[in-house]
C-alpha cells in the first residue's frame, strides 16, 4: 500500500513537467546554470540589462527571453537580488550607458557603482532551423571581465515561434509566418526616442516609420484598433504613399499589433501594374519610434 502515494507523487511530477515547453525547461535550465556560477563565487546583486540578437539588435524576442531569465532567477532556491529591468529606462545615466553600445570595463564599472550591483547579465541569441542557441555573459562590475558564461539551445516550437515572433520551419522545411514583428523584424531599426510625442505613456502611443528603398512607388496601408460604425465592428484603417527613397512615419499610433499590407506598383496612365504586394503582422511599441526599411 505504501506504493501508491509514491506512484501517485510520481505521476504528478511526470504531468507538471510535460506542462511546460521543452523550450521553457532549457530556458529554465540556463537561468539556473548561470545562477549557480554567480552564487559559487558569492554574486548575488545583479541586472539583467539585455538580450540581443545575433546582429546586437534588441528586439521583443530578446526583451521576453530576458523577462524570463529574471523570472527564474529571482525564484531559484539561492536568494538573488535582481534588479528590476522596468526601471531601468527611468535611469538616465544608465539608459545612456546601455544605448552607446558595448559594455566595457568602464561601463560596467559604472552600471555597477549606480545600481548597486555586482554581476551584469547580457546575452545574445540566433535563430537556427529549430532551434534558438542562447548565449549568456555575466560580467564582474569591479574588473569588467567575464567571470561566468552559459550557452544552451532552446528547441523551438509553434507556440514558441508564435511567442517570440521568429520565422521558424515547419515539417516541410518551409518558413512559417508567425508572431508579431515576422514579416518586417529583419529590416525594423530604432529611431531616437526624444521624437516620440511626450504623452506617449499616458495615451500608451508609439511612432512607425516606413522608407522605401525599392525602385517603385509603394503604398503601405496599417489596420488596427477595433471601432465600431453603425454597429459592425471595423479596424482603423491609416496609409501613406512613398515615392523611391522617400521615408514617412505614423505619428502617435496606439501600441498594439496591427496588420500592414505594402504594395508596390507601376502606373501606367489609367491603369497599373503591382509588382509586389506583402502583408502581415507588426508591433507598434510604447514611446518607441521604429522604421523599417522597404527593399
Amino acid at each position: 500500500m505504501k506504493k501508491i502515494p509514491i506512484l501517485i507523487f510520481v505521476f504528478f511530477v511526470s504531468i507538471s513537467s510535460f506542462s511546460q515547453s521543452s523550450f521553457d525547461v532549457k530556458l529554465k535550465n540556463i537561468s539556473n546554470d548561470i545562477a549557480d556560477k554567480l552564487d559559487t563565487q558569492n554574486k548575488h546583486k545583479i541586472v539583467i540589462l539585455y538580450i540581443t540578437d545575433i546582429d546586437n539588435k534588441r528586439t521583443n524576442a530578446g526583451k521576453y527571453v530576458a523577462d524570463v531569465i529574471s523570472h527564474n532567477i529571482i525564484n531559484n532556491h539561492i536568494p538573488f537580488n535582481v534588479f528590476d529591468r522596468e526601471n531601468l529606462s527611468e535611469i538616465v545615466e544608465v539608459k545612456k550607458l546601455i544605448n552607446e553600445g558595448y559594455i566595457d570595463a568602464t561601463k560596467a564599472k559604472k552600471i555597477g557603482q549606480i545600481l548597486s550591483v555586482e554581476a551584469i547579465i547580457i546575452g545574445n541569441y540566433t535563430v537556427l532551423s529549430s532551434t534558438l542557441k542562447l548565449s549568456l555573459k555575466a560580467l564582474d562590475v569591479n574588473s569588467g571581465f567575464v567571470m561566468a558564461a552559459s550557452l544552451e539551445d532552446l528547441p523551438l516550437n509553434d507556440d514558441a515561434g508564435a511567442l517570440l515572433g521568429i520565422n521558424i520551419l515547419d515539417k516541410n522545411n518551409s518558413l512559417q509566418n508567425r508572431g508579431f514583428n515576422t514579416p518586417v523584424k529583419s529590416g525594423e531599426n530604432y529611431n531616437n526616442p526624444e521624437t516620440v510625442n511626450n504623452d506617449c505613456k499616458t495615451n500608451n502611443t508609439g511612432d512607425y516609420c516606413f522608407e522605401n528603398r525599392t525602385q517603385y512607388e509603394v503604398e503601405v496601408i496599417l489596420y488596427g484598433g477595433k471601432t465600431y460604425k453603425f454597429g459592425r465592428e471595423t479596424f482603423e484603417r491609416f496609409s501613406i504613399t512613398l515615392v523611391p527613397k522617400q521615408t514617412e512615419c505614423f505619428y502617435s499610433l496606439k501600441a498594439i499589433p496591427m496588420k500592414y499590407k505594402i504594395v508596390a506598383k507601376v502606373n501606367h496612365g489609367w491603369t497599373s501594374t503591382i509588382i509586389f504586394n506583402r502583408q502581415g503582422n507588426l508591433k507598434v511599441e510604447q514611446c518607441r519610434s521604429k522604421t523599417f526599411i522597404i527593399k
